[in-house]
């Protein structure tokens, strides 16, 4: 049964458990295997950098950063997008769900070509204020960065089509983008960055430039499928037409979601100026392990993009009690799924750090940053499909602040004690990390039973209207 022969019905609450579960997995699967195959990408440009060695890791992981400091200033209208999609999908009004996504992609291009080219001029500059890095780190990640640069435009339409298809409920579309992009990426670094058939050896800009012709190919299929090879919702570029009313809608979604994306974001930057200072072995450790413990949370961030979805049709159909149903399935197929993917963390942190490395030093004090890792998989993943849950119903101020209050107030000063007053180093950083993410569970199940989400039903039903 589709998603719209559900919302048909007249009592929305006239579903079966199996046919919950049946539409959760067919909505799950294409986002799981979207986000298997993004974690492959970095995974795969990881390893391949990893043999070149620990310089270049950390400047990649410094550019990277970077990029996903921009991503957040867009997170908003993705945000808002899947929301206000999923909602106008529930109530059958496929034009206005159309008309969502058209504000949607205009808004983020323009937004990003802007900030993409300051970036650009002034790399350098960024990095040294950002990071206070120096010598061979700051020339590498230079130029990593200006080159990276001009990939974010085209992960921008990825992200905003992704978020269109997901209010939809079709996920495949942004599983066959993926697919596409890890292909093309593998390829590119394959010849790139070591110098095979015929080119010549580029290494940290091979990775850059391999990265852009993928995510450029993956733009260009994104925007095919959305144009021409769906009939989900009404979506025809012809011309920039900006309507405020559907703009402030978006936003009014999506922006305490930006919030919380540029917050984690620029606490990350901070805790990675921390790292730097501790030298370029113990950075390659941590950006590494951000990447392997992507293995672990990757396969289960499709539950988190569902709540939000189905809740979002839920409420677009006038049930809190259909949308509690749906919450409660996700969160035990997380848990499952998390159980299994921690368990290599925990277990087998050396062999998994190998796949990214080979030097010993790195993959020994990465072991440890898996291991802690590993312990906070479950809380995490549950965080992720509760806070999906309630920015679905439109509660998206609660996740910005549970992020502000793990970041800001525990994470950060919890880092610099354990790791400079205590004297633990880069493995304080770490566990300041872990128990930063066990804060977040308990704030963010404890917001959802309290039910206050529910009461955003009466602005779904007005916004219907």
């Amino acid at each position: 049964m589709t998603v719209e022969q559900m919302t048909a019905r007249p009592d929305p609450n006239d579903i079966s458990q199996q046919e919950i579960r049946k539409n959760i997995f067919a909505m799950v699967w294409p986002a799981t295997i979207e986000n298997v195959l993004q974690m492959a990408v970095g995974m795969v440009s990881s390893a391949m950098l990893g043999r070149v060695g620990a310089v270049a890791i950390g400047a990649v992981g410094l550019g990277r950063r970077i990029t996903m400091l921009i991503w957040g200033f867009f997170a908003a209208i993705g945000t808002g997008t899947t929301v206000m999609v999923a909602r106008s999908v529930g109530a059958k009004d496929r034009a206005q769900a159309g008309r969502y996504a058209e504000q949607a992609f205009f808004l983020a291009l323009g937004l990003v070509l802007s900030i993409s080219i300051v970036t650009f001029l002034f790399a350098r500059e960024i990095l040294i204020l950002l990071y206070n890095t120096s010598g061979e780190l700051l020339e590498v990640g230079t130029d990593y960065l200006r080159i990276a640069i001009w990939g974010v435009p085209f992960m921008a339409i990825m992200q905003i089509t992704g978020a269109i298809m997901r209010g939809a409920g079709n996920t495949k579309v942004p599983m066959q983008v993926a697919s596409t992009i890890n292909i093309v990426n593998v390829i590119f670094s394959y010849i790139l960055i070591f110098g095979n058939l015929g080119f010549k050896p580029m290494g940290v800009i091979g990775a850059a430039w391999a990265s852009n012709i993928a995510q450029a190919v993956g733009a260009l299929l994104a925007l095919y499928i959305m144009l021409y090879r769906q009939d989900n919702l009404v979506f025809k570029l012809k011309g920039v037409r900006i309507n405020g009313a559907d703009v402030r809608r978006l936003l009014g979604i999506g922006l305490p979601t930006a919030a919380e994306n540029l917050l984690m974001q620029l606490g990350q930057i901070m805790l990675t100026g921390l790292v730097v200072s501790f030298g370029n072995i113990a950075l390659a450790a941590h950006q590494q392990g951000l990447t392997a413990e992507s293995l672990s949370y990757m396969p289960a961030v499709g539950f988190s993009v569902a709540a939000t979805a189905f809740v979002g049709q839920s409420m677009g159909a006038g049930s809190t009690k259909l949308a509690e149903r749906y919450v409660r399935e996700l969160a035990k197929w997380s848990l499952i799924l998390t159980a299994f993917t921690a368990s290599f963390l925990l277990f087998t942190p050396k062999l998994v750090f190998g796949l990214l490395t080979n030097v010993r030093e790195v993959i020994d004090l990465g072991a440890y940053y898996l291991i802690l890792m590993g312990l906070a998989q479950i809380p995490q993943q549950l965080t992720g499909v509760y806070n999906g849950a309630l920015r679905g119903a439109g509660d998206t101020k609660a996740p910005m602040v549970f992020g502000a209050i793990g970041l800001w107030g525990i994470r950060l000063p919890l880092a610099y004690f354990l790791s400079l007053y205590v004297g633990w180093g880069i493995i304080g950083v770490w566990v300041a990390m872990t128990i930063d993410l066990f804060v977040r569970f308990t704030l963010s199940i404890t917001r959802y039973h309290r039910g206050r989400w529910k009461k955003q039903l009466d602005s779904a039903l007005t916004a219907r209207a």
